[in-house]
């Protein structure tokens, strides 16, 4: 008996209900809102560069070993303090000195990391059964060059999409972590408060994809009038009336579980206390748009836009007095035409210009790393900003021909430039190049005049010159070696501008000039040369410690005896330290009193 087999197909999923899904056409052409009166607001232009910090951040890293704390991961406070004297943000020093970190700073820093210009551990190790939080032990941040190089050798237009699509991608700490958005976390310049996180991992929040929403307000943004003050309030209204689902879906996909939260379950509304009980946003209230996507348009004005220099933004006062989170406070945006031609890829390469008096000209919408690092080479940035002045200098041209030979400024220059150099500067150039000589500087060594087979220096030789004289590393240990051994050395220590004369009957290959003879009758000239030490006196360690940091931070040569907790320093630095004691004077009372 034959028996015919039924087969069962799968039936395909139903599509998705349009409704169920936001609704983000972009606009097709330009928005019409309305001007915005922003003389009695506070407008706040970003004054922070974030590519330009970025390279700052990771060029220190990279020429020091930074290793971060052990307890909260964080930078260590003194490269905190040298970081914000190289960074944009004008509060962060006093930040630094006040917390011990900096917003903009530990901003710059994650963002190096996501990038993945440096890494370093971010989960650390638990010690023992006991710990409640994570320890960080060794934990140096290591500069990924092949990185680093294959980010600054893009485009400027790649670079700033690269910044772009980081700033604006669906960040999540963990799968759990609903919170990470413009709801819940404030943007680094951002001021406005934040929606209580609690429920942030339920209700329609999971299902939200802010990555989309931003890259649509971002094409909204890009088709206002650039350069005007806008009202924010007439922003929110056309969203509205044109996209009232750019973020929400009109029917939102909830769980079994979460259904009991609707549409705005999520948000709730403090009144009088900021943290008093809160009260959710009803799903019909006639103001609920305003109440929740209005307060999310804000907070990404005040986000990635304003922290890529895309928009200015101006503060009023709220409207509706004594209701947290705050709402129109944020009354007005102002967009700039770099947001269009960012979105566009349009954003063009440096115009580079080599003026006669030596002067390089770079004019760039964004910090062109690549450009400025390449002529910072051969000489120094005179000013910084829309265009950067680098000036020219014969001894860095110099130095960077000793390290390569092989280099071709002129060509390098006329390549950059697109065009052919001035006359003068090219046979200047040319002079420069014709006459540089290749020489190296040793630092921290010492020149051994002595016997040919003297054993006792072989290890200590770095380099055998000619027989009988030898480039030596710890002089003063292998005199001591010497002195062990009997050989009578003579340790003569020169200064950084002039040699210190051998004292008489020294055996020197090199010759000594010979002292003129008093002619008859006539007395010999002696010059006595004198020099005033100052020493002073501190009343701690501690403040001993803080002001040796400071004199080190201005080059000013000095001794220190922690024995005796004093600093000796010569006269001539008296205005070197007289800098430090006032900018001290900031934390301390400081006195000077002479001792008698």
């Amino acid at each position: 008996m034959k028996t015919r087999s039924k087969s069962t197909a799968l039936k395909p999923a139903p599509p998705p209900d349009p409704a169920s899904l936001p609704q983000r056409v972009p606009p097709r052409g330009p928005i019409a809102l309305a001007h915005a009166d922003v003389s009695q607001l506070d407008a706040l232009h970003s004054p922070c560069d974030l590519r330009r910090d970025l390279h700052a951040f990771v060029n220190y890293v990279r020429d020091r070993s930074v290793k971060r704390a052990v307890r909260g991961n964080t930078l260590p406070k003194a490269d905190a303090a040298r970081l914000a004297k190289l960074m944009s943000a004008p509060a962060a020093p006093e930040e630094v000195q006040r917390d011990g970190s900096a917003r903009w700073i530990d901003f710059v820093d994650h963002i190096a990391l996501r990038l993945d210009l440096v890494s370093y551990d971010t989960k650390g190790v638990y010690a023992g059964y006991t710990s409640q939080e994570a320890s960080f032990p060794d934990n140096h941040i290591v500069v990924n060059a092949s990185k680093y190089e294959q980010f600054i050798g893009q485009t400027l237009a790649a670079q700033e999409r690269k910044l772009l699509d980081l700033l604006t991608e669906d960040h999540r700490r963990n799968d759990w972590d609903s919170s990470y958005n413009e709801f819940y976390t404030a943007g680094v310049l951002g001021r406005l408060e934040r929606f209580d996180i609690r429920g942030a991992a339920t209700g329609v929040m999971p299902s939200l994809e802010f990555a989309k929403t931003r890259r649509f307000l971002l094409e909204v943004l890009a088709q206002c009038e650039p350069g005007v003050w806008l009202s924010t309030a007439a922003l929110v209204a056309y969203l509205k009336a044109e996209h009232p689902f750019f973020l929400i879906p009109q029917e939102p996909r909830l769980s079994e579980r979460d259904r009991m939260y609707g549409r705005y379950g999520n948000f709730y509304e403090h009144i009088g206390d900021r943290w008093a009980q809160g009260v959710a946003v009803p799903d019909d209230a006639a103001d609920g748009f305003k109440r929740v996507e209005g307060r999310y348009v804000e907070r990404f004005l005040e986000g990635a836009t304003l922290t890529l220099g895309y928009v200015d933004v101006a503060y009023g006062e709220s409207p509706a007095k004594g209701i947290h989170p705050e709402r129109g406070v944020l009354q007005a945006f102002r967009v700039k035409s770099l947001l269009a031609r960012a979105l566009r890829g349009q954003i063009e390469e440096p115009a580079v210009t080599v003026q006669p008096n030596f002067e390089v000209y770079v004019q760039a919408e964004v910090y062109p790393a690549r450009v400025l690092m390449e002529l910072a080479r051969f000489g120094e940035v005179m000013s910084s900003d829309i265009v950067t002045i680098v000036k020219l200098h014969r001894e860095k041209v110099a130095d960077a021909l000793a390290r390569d030979e092989k280099l071709d400024l002129t060509g390098l220059l006329r390549r950059l430039a697109g065009r052919d150099l001035p006359q003068n500067v090219a046979r200047e150039l040319r002079e420069w190049t014709q006459h540089s000589e290749k020489f190296t500087l040793y630092v921290g060594f010492g020149l051994l005049e002595g016997d040919v087979d003297l054993a006792a220096a072989d290890e200590f030789t770095m380099e055998q010159i000619k027989p009988g004289i030898r480039l030596v590393r710890s002089a003063e240990e292998l005199y001591g070696r010497l002195e062990q051994l009997a050989a009578m050395p003579l340790l003569v220590k020169h200064a950084d501008t002039a040699l210190h004369p051998l004292p008489p009957g020294a055996r020197t290959v090199f010759p000594i000039p010979a002292p003129a003879a008093p002619k008859p009758g006539e007395k010999p000239a002696v010059t006595l040369q004198r020099e005033t030490t100052v020493t002073l006196h501190f009343p701690s360690e501690a403040v001993l410690e803080e002001f040796r940091g400071a004199l080190l931070e201005v080059r000013c040569s000095f001794e220190v005896n922690k024995g005796l907790r004093t600093i000796t320093y010569a006269g001539r630095h008296e205005g070197q330290v007289a800098a430090v004691v006032k900018a001290l004077g900031q934390k301390y009372r400081i006195a000077v009193a002479d001792l008698g």
